[in-house]
């Protein structure tokens, strides 16, 4: 395995091992047990070979070091976890080890990429906000070829084709099982910004008509005549199924996309997601809306 690899292999494991990291660590400090108590308790009993140490522990809470199924099952014997949560827990664990789909584009993928897919692809439920282009989870794709080509500067013209075949393939996951949903909030001027040209915005703006009668999103549209919008450029809140996890977000920014992980800047996001959605149309009158968009351009 060369370093690439290496690396992309690493990065890849991301995503699912911070996840499976923050669960033990709440269940540690529910069961009020320090990181060293913890690690006594695991021990007892053991071969050295076999021991986690407290800064071993502290890299797999922080998601940078992985744990074997025999390690994870006693650390959750440990915990006192019930048979549901132990399970759970085993199966993000296996599933990081699984390759995942995405690998076919590894050349393309620099590292926030790949965890803006893997996280796309481990996530239930879904909550974004696009004040300049359409989500690129509802975009046609040569809506989304032109908006990858507007990326020149860091997009090789050789790995267009491929970065829009990636988006298509992660729109899959709105249809799948389990997936419970998608609210989007676009703001109006989206919908009048002609990318790719009028014929190509007008296929865009049918997709969305679309989605949004079959129920694969709740899409949203913030007027031209709301209040001073509460935010600019886009994000996405991830959220997961299990109660044991904290919700994800991707800020979108001149400078490519950041992931966070910290309470205050989910909690900021999120309250920028709530006070949109409250400003925004109905999902009858956003479709009302897209529709005479479309209607216009049609003319």
């Amino acid at each position: 395995m060369g370093r690439r690899q290496e690396r992309d292999e690493v990065a890849r494991k991301t995503v699912r091992a911070r996840r499976l990291g923050r669960q033990l660590r709440t269940l540690r400090e529910a069961a009020r047990l320090s990181q060293g108590q913890l690690c006594e308790a695991i021990n007892a009993g053991q071969d050295r070979s076999a021991t986690i140490s407290q800064g071993q522990l502290s890299k797999i809470e922080s998601g940078t070091a992985r744990l074997d199924a025999d390690q994870l099952a006693r650390v959750l014997t440990a915990l006192s976890a019930d048979e549901a949560i132990a399970q759970r827990l085993e199966e993000l664990r296996a599933q990081a080890e699984e390759p995942g789909w995405w690998r076919q584009y590894a050349p393309y993928l620099h590292e926030t990429l790949e965890l803006m897919v893997e996280l796309g692809d481990d996530a239930t439920n879904l909550r974004t906000y696009d004040s300049i282009f359409v989500q690129g989870l509802l975009q046609t794709p040569d809506y989304a070829r032109a908006v990858v080509e507007s990326g020149r500067a860091w997009v090789r013209p050789t790995a267009v084709d491929d970065l829009v075949e990636l988006r298509m393939r992660r729109q899959q996951r709105l249809t799948e099982p389990g997936f419970e949903g998608l609210i989007a909030v676009l703001a109006e001027a989206t919908l009048h910004h002609q990318v790719g040209g009028p014929t190509v915005m007008a296929a865009q703006l049918q997709k969305l008509c679309d989605v949004a009668e079959n129920g694969t999103a709740a899409v949203h549209v913030l007027p031209f005549t709301a209040a001073p919008w509460p935010g600019f450029g886009g994000f996405v809140i991830y959220g997961f199924p299990d109660e044991l996890d904290t919700e994800v977000v991707q800020v979108d920014g001149d400078l490519g996309a950041g992931i966070h992980e910290d309470k205050e800047s989910i909690k900021a996001v999120t309250y920028t997601h709530s006070a949109a959605l409250a400003q925004a149309l109905s999902a009858r009158e956003s479709l009302d809306v897209i529709a005479a968009a479309k209607k216009k351009l049609d003319e």
